[in-house]
C-alpha cells in the first residue's frame, strides 16, 4: 500500500513517521512537486492539481472538515481526480468544540457591547449602555452540518435562541 501525504502547514515529517508507525506495512511518503510515482491513497489538505492528477488512487482523505478546495479545483481541472475515486473528509476532530468556543466568544462580545465600551474607554468616557435582552434576538448559524449543529448547542446553554440555516446542494 502506497500513501502520499500533503499539507502546506503541518509538520510533514511528524505525520509521515506517525503513519508509518500506525500502518507499518504501508509505504508512506511526502508528496513534492514532480513526484509522479504511483500511490494508492492520498492524505491531503488543499492539494495542488498536479498531486492528484493522473494517479490511479483508491481514495483521497482530506485532512479537515471541508473538501471545498478540492471540489472547486475539480471544476476547473476535471482531470485532477477520477470521479469514481471516493473523497473522504473529517467530520469533527475537536474542531466542533473550537468552533463552539469561538462562536460563544463572538456572541458574548457583541451581546455585552464590548466594542461600544472600548470606544468609550479610548475616549476616556464612561456611560452605561442599554442592555440587549436575550428574548429580542436570535443567533443565525449558516450550515447545519456537524460543526454548525455543534455550534447551535452553545446559545441554548446561555439561554439564547439559535436558528440553523441548512442548504442542500
Amino acid at each position: 500500500m502506497d500513501i502520499i501525504f500533503y499539507h502546506p502547514t503541518f509538520d510533514t515529517q511528524w505525520w509521515i513517521e506517525a503513519l508509518r508507525k500506525a500502518i507499518p506495512q504501508a509505504r508512506v511518503r511526502a508528496w513534492k512537486s514532480g513526484d509522479n510515482d504511483s500511490a494508492d491513497y492520498a492524505l491531503v489538505w488543499h492539494p495542488p492539481v498536479e498531486m492528484l492528477a493522473g494517479r490511479d488512487l483508491k481514495a483521497v482523505f482530506a485532512l479537515g472538515a471541508g473538501v471545498d478546495s478540492i471540489l472547486s479545483k475539480l471544476q476547473a481541472h476535471p482531470e485532477m481526480l477520477n470521479p469514481s475515486v471516493p473523497l473522504f473528509r473529517l467530520e469533527d476532530t475537536g474542531m466542533g468544540e473550537q468552533m463552539q468556543e469561538y462562536a460563544v466568544s463572538q456572541v458574548l462580545h457583541w451581546f455585552r457591547r464590548f466594542d461600544d465600551y472600548r470606544i468609550q474607554q479610548n475616549s476616556s468616557h464612561w456611560q452605561p449602555l442599554p442592555e440587549y435582552h436575550r428574548e429580542d434576538f436570535t443567533i443565525g448559524i449558516l450550515g447545519a452540518g456537524v460543526l454548525g449543529s455543534k455550534v447551535a448547542q452553545s446559545p441554548a446553554n446561555l439561554a439564547l435562541s439559535a436558528a440553523l440555516l441548512e442548504s442542500n446542494p
